[in-house]
């Protein structure tokens, strides 16, 4: 049995390295892949998984969970000589049977804001969001990112879900702030906790005592649907593609980069996108 490995950039795999094989070092012609994929759902119910390189994931038993948003991070099995003949073009069809190895887990979804930005009294540092943090995934359908935030003291994997209800990422694009020189499509992530910053910079830039609550790092891997953010920058833009897609995020430069409001400096991070076809494919 084959494992194919993604590389470990964010909690989650994002880009494929090779392969290495199982303690059992027979190849049995039976491949097992991790992955990000489009969900799919049909009118009668049944879920399958879009990969990104063409074929479409249908697992062979059903789901124990509900589909929460389109995209998804799927480990799966297949047979090496089913996906040979969808990719060879021997086969009539894309589907692929799998055997899934877990529950899916499902992305969330970022909100994408066309209006100003937030005031500065209301956003909070965001811990990182670096170069390997995304992934372009399909032809610039989706961005996936993967920011590390601070949550609250005594989070545990039990009250998880509860503490993130209290956290807020949104990405903001301002189609006039463009840079048709340089092709680029610029995007603003915003980072909000609830009941924080809503007082005066006067206040904020006191001792921020409650920032000692956050400690607990955790890396909100999101996804934002590139496409109607594409079409927007085309319209101000003459019909031209984008071939980059930057994200300024606010982060905290002192040693101790713990979250802050008062303090807050901006970084840019840059990514690639696909340029060969057009992205509205």
């Amino acid at each position: 049995m084959k494992k194919q490995k993604l590389a470990v950039v964010f909690a989650a795999l994002l880009t494929m390295v090779g392969f290495s094989s199982c303690l059992n070092s027979e190849d049995d012609g039976i491949t097992e892949i991790v992955d990000y994929a489009e969900v799919s759902t049909s009118s009668f119910g049944s879920v399958s998984f879009n990969s990104m390189y063409g074929w479409v994931c249908v697992p062979d038993k059903s789901l124990t969970t509900t589909p929460e948003s389109q995209l998804a991070y799927i480990a799966y099995r297949y047979e090496d000589a089913d996906l040979q003949s969808i990719t060879s073009g021997t086969s009539d069809s894309k589907n692929l049977s799998v055997t899934l190895l877990q529950d899916p887990v499902y992305l969330k979804r970022l909100d994408c804001s066309t209006t100003t930005l937030p005031e500065e009294t209301k956003t909070v540092s965001i811990y990182s969001l670096g170069e390997r943090d995304a992934l372009v995934w399909g032809n610039n359908k989706y961005l996936i990112l993967a920011p590390t935030i601070f949550l609250k003291k005594g989070t545990t994997s039990e009250n998880l879900s509860t503490e993130l209800l209290n956290h807020r990422l949104t990405l903001y694009y301002l189609s006039a702030e463009g840079d048709e020189d340089a092709n680029t499509l610029k995007l603003y992530l915003r980072y909000e906790i609830s009941g924080i910053g809503e007082s005066s910079t006067e206040e904020t830039d006191d001792k921020e005592s409650w920032a000692s609550d956050y400690n607990i790092q955790y890396t909100n891997v999101s996804y934002v649907n590139l496409q109607p953010i594409i079409s927007k920058y085309k319209s101000t833009h003459s019909g031209s593609d984008p071939e980059k897609v930057t994200v300024e995020y606010e982060y905290n430069n002192s040693a101790s980069s713990i979250p802050t409001i008062a303090k807050k400096q901006t970084k840019t991070v840059t990514y690639s996108l696909y340029t060969e076809t057009s992205s509205n494919n």
